[in-house]
C-alpha cells in the first residue's frame, strides 16, 4: 500500500467514532435527559422525552471527536423561570444550580461518581465505554447563545456560542468533501499520541484558519502527502505568546493558558517529516502505532512483548507530562538527563538513573491518579540480548533503572485518572558503551 491509502484507511476506518460507542454514550446521555426534562418541565408533553432539550456540543457535536472518546460534552436548556430563582440567591447561587442537577441526576445513576463544580456537572463512567459526560445546565438567549453558570470566584453567568461552531464545521466538511473532519481528527489523534494537552476547539480553529489563510477548499488524499507537513508548518509558525485565538464561527476567545505547547510541538513534528528518510516510520511517531498498520514493515518494529498503551485505555490528554531523570555514578556528581539531551551527550552503562515528572504540582491536585511505565530497549545490542521490553507496568511517580547496553532507548510515563490516559511523557536515553 501507498501513502495516500494508508491515510485513506487511517482516516476512515480508525479515527472515527465507531457507531456502538456513539450508540452507548448517547443511550447514557437519553437516561439523563429523560430524567431532567420529568424534573425540570413536569407540565409539558415533549414528543421525545428523551432529547428534547439536550444539545451535544464540543467536539463529539461538531463531527470532529476520534474514536474511543472519553470527553461527552453537553448542553441541557433549563426554563427561564430556574433561572430567576437561582439569580437571587444571596450566596453563589451558580453553585447552588450545579448542586441542585447534580443530585438529580445521581437519581438516575446512584453508584456513579458525579461531581458539580466550575461549568459543569460531571458524570463520570467506568464501565466500557470509559469517559465523562460533562453536561452544562443553560439557559437559551434571544439569539441562540446561551447563558451558564461559573461557580468560581463568587460565581457569575457567562455566555456560551456552540451553535456557530457547529454550523461552521459542517459547512467546512461539506464544502472539502470531508477533509476537513480528517485532519481535525488527525491533530487530535498527534496530541494524543505524543503527549501534550492542545484545546479540541483550537484544534479545528487552526484547521480552518490553515484552510483559508492558504486558500484550500478543494483537494484530495493524494494530496495528504504535501498538506500534512505544512499544517505542522503552519501551526509551528504561530505565536505562543498571543492571548488568545478566535474560535471558528463563534469568535469566541479561546485562551491560552498553557503558553502555546503545541507550537513547539508542530516545530519537532514539521521537522520530523521535512527530513524524514522513512516516511512510514515518522508517521506512526506521528499519529501512533494504527497507522499503517498493514504496512509489511511493520512487524519489524514491534518488538515480540511490546505493549501500547493505545491498547489498553482510552486516550485524552488534558495536562502536559514531562519527564527528566538523575544520574548518578559512584565517583561522579549527580547531574539530570535533560542536561545531557540538550548538550548532545550519550550516557555511559553502569549508570543509575531515577526517572521522575517534572510538572508533579499539576497532576498532584487530582485525587486517585495512577502511574504506569514502558522501557523501551532500542538497537541491535538489545535484540541480540533479547531484552528490547516495552511492556507497560504500573508503578509510581517515579521509576528507577540501569544503564546496561548501547542504543538509543526511551522511557514513557502515563497518568492515569479514572480509566482514561490524561498525561504521558517521553524521555530519550541514549547509551553508548
Amino acid at each position: 500500500m501507498n501513502l495516500v491509502e494508508h491515510f485513506r484507511d487511517f482516516c476512515e476506518d480508525e479515527l472515527p467514532v465507531e457507531k456502538q460507542e456513539l450508540n452507548r454514550w448517547q443511550d447514557r446521555l437519553k437516561k439523563i435527559t429523560k430524567k431532567l426534562n420529568r424534573e425540570y418541565y413536569p407540565n409539558n408533553d415533549f414528543e421525545d422525552i428523551e432529547s428534547d432539550n439536550c444539545y451535544i456540543v464540543g467536539s463529539v457535536g461538531r463531527g470532529t471527536a476520534i474514536a474511543k472518546t472519553s470527553d461527552f460534552d453537553c448542553i441541557f436548556k433549563l426554563p427561564q423561570t430556574v433561572y430567576d430563582r437561582f439569580n437571587k440567591h444571596s450566596g453563589n447561587g451558580q453553585s447552588k444550580l450545579l448542586q441542585e442537577v447534580k443530585e438529580v441526576i445521581a437519581q438516575t445513576y446512584p453508584s456513579t461518581k458525579i461531581k458539580g463544580d466550575g461549568q459543569v456537572v460531571s458524570i463520570t463512567f467506568t464501565a466500557c465505554p470509559a469517559g465523562i459526560i460533562e453536561l452544562v445546565p443553560a439557559f437559551e438567549q434571544y439569539n441562540g447563545d446561551f447563558k451558564y453558570p461559573n461557580t468560581n470566584n463568587g460565581g457569575s453567568w457567562k455566555i456560551t456560542k456552540p451553535t456557530p461552531e457547529i454550523t461552521e464545521c459542517c459547512r467546512l466538511s461539506d464544502e472539502t468533501n470531508g477533509h476537513f473532519i480528517n485532519f481535525c481528527m488527525l491533530l487530535r489523534k498527534w496530541k494524543n499520541t505524543n503527549g501534550f494537552a492542545f484545546k479540541g476547539l483550537l484544534i479545528d480553529t487552526m484547521v480552518s484558519d490553515y484552510l483559508e489563510d492558504e486558500g484550500i477548499s478543494s483537494f484530495g488524499y493524494s494530496d495528504y502527502e504535501k498538506l500534512i507537513p505544512n499544517l505542522f508548518k503552519y501551526l509551528s509558525k504561530q505565536n505562543k505568546e498571543r492571548s488568545y485565538w478566535l474560535a471558528l464561527g463563534s469568535n469566541q476567545q479561546i485562551e491560552n493558558n498553557d503558553n502555546g505547547k503545541f507550537v513547539d510541538k508542530a516545530k519537532e513534528t514539521y521537522n520530523l517529516l521535512k527530513n524524514s528518510s522513512d516516511i512510514i516510520k515518522d508517521y506512526r511517531a506521528t499519529f501512533g502505532n494504527r497507522f499503517a498498520k498493514s504496512d509489511p514493515s511493520i512487524s519489524n518494529i514491534r518488538a515480540p512483548k511490546e505493549q501500547f498503551i493505545e491498547e489498553m485505555f482510552p486516550i485524552y490528554i488534558q495536562y502536559n507530562l514531562e519527564l527528566d531523570c538523575d544520574i548518578t555514578q559512584k565517583g561522579f556528581r549527580k547531574n539530570s538527563l535533560r542536561h545531557f539531551l540538550s548538550r548532545g551527550f550519550w550516557l555511559n552503562t553502569r549508570k543509575s538513573l531515577d526517572f521522575y515528572i517534572l510538572n508533579m504540582n499539576t497532576l498532584s491536585t487530582l485525587k486517585g491518579v495512577e502511574y504506569f511505565w514502558k522501557v523501551r530497549n532500542v538497537g541491535d545490542e538489545a535484540i541480540r540480548r533479547n531484552c528490547e521490553r516495552g511492556q507497560i507496568i504500573k508503578g509510581s511517580a517515579r521509576k528507577h533503572e540501569n544503564t546496561d547496553f548501547k542504543g538509543l532507548h526511551y522511557v514513557e510515563c502515563y497518568a492515569v485518572h479514572e480509566g482514561i490516559v490524561i498525561a504521558r511523557g517521553r524521555i530519550e536515553v541514549p547509551i553508548a558503551p
